[in-house]
């Protein structure tokens, strides 16, 4: 009965952010500054940017699209709870309730932030969105209080597990490092966003994994979470695949990366995060070394400017999505395989 509670999720999730995005679309195309539409406005002078890399321009597309998913995802794990509650009673109000709103938690928290970000992009000389020390404080802000509150709900991880060698035990340095780790993916996951369907994409794939994840723990579950929001990232590509009509947006992106890295913390497995995260971490690492080639003075490592132009000017847009696929993928056969240990 509860693999009939997560088909009801996903199912849910999809349908759920379909309708919400008809409707959301109209307005958010209208939410759109003059600058982005034509493309001919001028950015301000914010010397804080200069060095840092920026996701792709949005080419006039309607952003905040993650708006779609996130209510779809919110109305169809209420759902979704509801029949695994009654198919076993003894859950409601119970430990997994409380790993099910922490893991649920971090992503609306991140995704906040995220929002913090796209309303400040709306204001004419905004357009780079909140400056880099405004947006990291939201993003420690929201990292401090997930790590807060998997430790008062006793489900703080405080360790982890490493293929050959087993459970590392970090103690105090457990909760700084999944603090730093949470805020790094935000980040990562951010320079994605402008991609048409890479991190929809890339996370659809991780809350498939997720799933098995949570499974083989025996969380089964609580996969009605990443279920949901399997289904509900299933229909915002309907958009968001090239030729993308609607971007996720800073809310989406976060959103994605506080889920991915916030819901493995829950259940107390961090190495799950780290693999799941595998095409977030590779486009975060290219971005650092860009920065870093920059400062030395050297020629850039990615004339695009980042690790996914690149991909976009090799291969096309298309190539974008299924290397971010590929590399989902790949980190899903980690965290199972991690999982099994």
């Amino acid at each position: 009965m509860i693999r009939f509670a997560l088909i009801v999720a996903s199912v849910l999730g999809f349908a759920l952010t379909t309708a919400v995005g008809n409707l959301l679309v109209p307005l958010l195309r209208a939410l759109v500054p003059p600058q982005q539409e034509t493309g001919t406005g001028s950015k301000p002078n914010r010397p804080d940017h200069q060095h840092e890399p920026e996701p792709a321009e949005p080419r006039g597309l309607p952003t905040m699209g993650g708006l779609c998913f996130i209510i779809g995802t919110l109305a169809a794990v209420g759902v979704g709870w509801v029949v695994v509650c009654l198919v076993q009673p003894e859950l409601l109000g119970g430990g997994l309730t409380g790993r099910l709103m922490l893991g649920l938690g971090a992503g609306f928290l991140f995704g906040a932030a995220g929002l913090a970000d796209d309303l400040a992009r709306l204001r004419p000389r905004q357009v780079l969105g909140l400056r880099p020390g405004a947006r990291l404080a939201l993003e420690a802000a929201a990292s401090l209080v997930t790590v807060a509150a998997l430790y008062l709900n006793g489900a703080m991880p405080t360790g982890l597990t490493l293929p050959g060698t087993g459970y590392l035990e970090l103690g105090t340095a457990a909760a700084p490092l999944w603090a730093v780790m949470l805020v790094a993916l935000s980040e990562s996951a951010r320079l994605s966003g402008a991609a048409d369907g890479a991190a929809a994409g890339a996370a659809f794939v991780a809350m498939l994994g997720l799933m098995g994840a949570e499974t083989i723990l025996g969380f089964f579950p609580l996969a009605v979470l990443p279920a949901a929001l399997a289904g509900a990232l299933m229909a915002f590509l309907l958009w968001n695949f090239y030729p993308a009509r609607l971007l996720p947006g800073a809310v989406g992106t976060l959103f994605l990366a506080g889920a991915v890295g916030g819901i493995p913390l829950s259940i107390g497995r961090a190495d799950i995060a780290l693999a799941l995260a595998l095409p977030f971490w590779v486009e975060g690492l290219a971005a650092v070394l860009q920065g870093l080639w920059r400062r030395l003075g050297r020629r850039p490592l990615f004339r695009q400017g980042s690790f996914e132009g690149w991909l976009r000017k090799k291969g096309g847009p298309v190539a974008v999505f299924y290397v971010f696929c590929t590399l989902a993928l790949a980190g899903t056969l980690a965290a199972l395989r991690t999982a099994q240990l």
